[in-house]
């Protein structure tokens, strides 16, 4: 039956033509302007993240912002500690994550780790869903998350403080300095957050017995134990430029450094003293992209080039009697150099062939310089190669059909050809009025702006969209997977995957509101999945091991209410459903993975989001639930820790505020977990019961101003 749906929404997917019914001033007659959909877009499954979401509460980072608004799971080691995202029901390594065009998952492991990126940081956010990510890159196996900052022309002087302060000693530092004139676009932004992060909790994995006086066990507890080893010291500076240079050019240049230094928690399950012990965590990073874009005639072109940096060092000591000995002391050093060019041509209005090449040079220099690991290293690099070609075309007023083929190739190994094909057809559609507007014909590209009417949708008053997908993919092993010692295995098949997908998408905008939302199907198969086993020498192993089944549905919706006297009502939700299924040979009579859902995937995820403004105050709402997560192959959940228990989140908060002439402020408090809930998001890992945040923001007003806030 899921097959069947999903046959039947390839055959009807489509593309949406909206009608824009344009009323002119003047003695001119009424006018219709027909404006199409994005053509980049066709058939692809995307989910925006609002600047609002963004930046609603500064304090939030990446990992918090994909938890409570989007399909994806974000696998938590706790507070302030990794956290990398699952794409419908994928591997972290199977989510590609783009900045300013430029790829930064680790070269070393493959991963993201989000908890580092502070939302604060981001201006724009892209989901892709599935086969939707092959218009950016290659080896999104799940799906891939693209991150953007956005320059402010025309905005004059701007300055941003706000000063955070939380439970368990935590303290939040945001300063942001903004210039923006007809050519020139500067943003300066500063991050630093300190905690102790010593929160209270019950460690179920432990208990206390009782005893009385005969030696016979009268009651047992679970002890109350703090968060020990769990305290961070973060600290984030970006700055970009940008300039609009004559004859439609424009160049950036986005520097982003990051130092983190952060202590990682001890186990539920660990006895040991804190005080003879040392387990710290600490990465520095810079992220840097220079660009230049240039829109002539029916042409966007583009040239990028990057650079990325990451030094992380992972030590582990133990100190008896004032001798310190270390148990694992690791330096990683991966760099990264990035270039890449790309071609937009509409050589007739339904029309566009768009062409991408992008190199990358990885060099990874990981070691180990404890006793017990002396020469586990490896000094390498390598060269990817990424091509990628697609025609994008509207036969008719409402079909509109893409194709994209991508070549990669690692080193000297070319993984075949990639092909992805994709197809949109609206069904539904009414004609709006729309105020004046300068139009040099139906999908010219030659209009004065950076970005040409083509790639710039228009809104409709109601709209339905079918849209659909299938294509193939590859990801190829990290480096770490090929070559770690000991352990890494340089035999290594790339894993390959299957993926179809189908859905709707749909809008509605009236005088008080607005509604939108989408529904799609996903059908995956992945073969030769990389997995890390133990092995007869004692030490873990990758290997092509898995192939695994995906499939689900994703939904999408949100509304905004306008209601009388300044009420503003707005809502918004998702929901996915995700079997992950391991459909591997049995390894031996033993083995009862087959069929079961993979180790700590939810099958069900929802989010909730509310907000409620009246004037100068603004009551916001989340609510956040994971299903029950396995923690074994086999989904045994006989003994306690065999499953993680599913979990209700609720996080609300109060913010008012205030304008002067000269002076904007805002005051807000927080309430995280407010139902103080226990849970756990990786077993043994205790994440912090209720707990509180107020922040005051400070902006002064001068210069010009601009016409909307430049910080939402």
């Amino acid at each position: 039956m899921k097959r069947l749906i999903l046959l039947l929404l390839v055959l009807c997917g489509g593309a949406q033509l909206s009608i824009v019914h344009c009323q002119l001033s003047g003695d001119l007659d009424e006018v219709q302007v027909l404006a199409h959909r994005r053509l980049v877009d066709t058939g692809v499954q995307k989910t925006v993240l609002d600047t609002a979401v963004l930046h609603q509460n500064v304090a939030l980072s990446m990992s918090d912002i994909l938890t409570q608004h989007s399909t994806l799971f974000i696998k938590s080691y706790g507070r302030a500690t990794e956290s990398t995202a699952e794409f419908r029901g994928t591997s972290p390594s199977h989510t590609q994550v783009l900045w300013n065009g430029m790829k930064i998952n680790s070269p070393m492991l493959g991963t993201v780790d989000f908890s580092i990126i502070p939302a604060y940081f981001v201006d724009q956010a892209n989901l892709l869903h599935g086969a939707s990510s092959l218009t950016l890159t290659g080896g999104g196996l799940g799906g891939a998350v693209d991150m953007h900052t956005m320059p402010l022309f025309g905005q004059g002087y701007a300055l941003q403080y706000i000063q955070g302060i939380g439970s368990f000693g935590t303290y939040d530092q945001f300063l942001r300095f903004t210039y923006g004139s007809d050519r020139w676009s500067s943003s300066t932004r500063l991050v630093y957050s300190t905690s102790d992060n010593d929160f209270k909790y019950t460690n179920y994995d432990k208990k206390v017995d009782i005893f009385d006086e005969m030696g016979n066990i009268v009651r047992s507890y679970h002890p109350t134990e703090r968060n020990r080893s769990g305290y961070f010291d973060d600290v984030h500076v970006m700055q970009d430029v940008y300039y609009n240079a004559p004859h439609n050019n424009r160049l950036g240049a986005m520097l982003w450094y990051s130092y983190s230094l952060r202590g990682l928690p001890f186990l539920s399950v660990d006895y040991k003293d804190n005080t003879d012990f040392s387990n710290e965590h600490k990465r520095n990073s810079i992220h840097s992209v220079l660009s230049w874009d240039k829109t002539f005639n029916r042409w966007n072109m583009g040239v990028r080039g990057g650079y990325m940096w990451q030094d992380i060092r992972y030590d582990y000591s133990t100190s008896r009697e004032h001798v310190s000995t270390d148990i694992t002391h690791s330096k990683s050093v991966s760099k990264q150099t990035y270039m890449q060019a790309d071609a937009d041509w509409m050589p007739r209005d339904n029309w566009l062939l768009t062409a991408d090449l992008s190199l990358y040079y990885n060099h990874v220099r990981s070691e180990d310089k404890s006793p017990f690991h002396i020469g586990d290293n490896y000094n390498l690099g390598r060269m990817e190669y990424n091509l990628s070609l697609s025609a994008k075309w509207r036969p008719l007023k409402a079909l509109s059909l893409s194709a994209i083929l991508r070549e990669e190739c690692y080193k000297r190994d070319f993984v075949p050809v990639i092909p992805a094909l994709f197809v949109e057809y609206n069904i539904l559609g009414q004609k709006a009025k729309a105020g004046r507007q300068k139009s040099k014909g139906k999908d010219n590209p030659s209009s004065s702006t950076l970005h040409p009417s083509p790639f710039t949708p228009h809104s409709s008053p109601f709209m339905l969209v079918l849209k659909a997908s299938v294509a193939r993919n590859y990801r190829y092993p990290s480096m770490d997977d090929l070559y770690f010692k000991p352990g890494g295995n340089p035999n290594l098949r790339p894993e390959k995957g299957f993926t179809y997908d189908g859905g709707l998408e749909f809008s509605v905008t009236k005088k008080r509101y607005t509604l939108k939302g989408n529904l799609s199907a996903f059908d995956s198969h992945i073969s030769d999945w990389i997995l890390w086993t133990p092995n007869a020498k004692g030490y873990w192993q990758p290997s092509n091991l898995k192939k695994v089944h995906n499939y689900g549905t994703e939904m999408m919706a949100a509304a905004e209410v306008r209601m009388k006297h300044q009420w503003r009502l707005s809502l918004s939700g998702n929901y996915a459903y995700t079997p992950s299924i391991n459909k591997s040979e049995h390894v031996d009579g033993n083995d009862a993975s087959y069929g079961k859902q993979l180790v700590y995937v939810p099958r069900h995820s929802a989010n909730l989001s509310g907000g409620l403004s009246w004037r100068t105050w603004t009551l916001r709402y989340q609510w956040t639930h994971y299903s029950e997560r396995f923690t074994t192959t086999s989904n045994e959940v006989s003994y306690i820790t065999g499953r993680l228990r599913p979990y209700y989140m609720n996080d609300v908060s109060l913010e008012k505020t205030f304008q002067w002439r000269h002076f904007h402020a805002s005051v807000k408090a927080v309430v995280n977990n407010l139902f103080d809930s226990e849970y756990v998001t990786v077993l043994s890992r205790p994440m912090a019961g209720r707990n509180f945040e107020v922040f005051l923001e400070i902006k002064p007003q001068w210069g010009k101003r601009p016409t909307t806030n430049p910080f939402l």
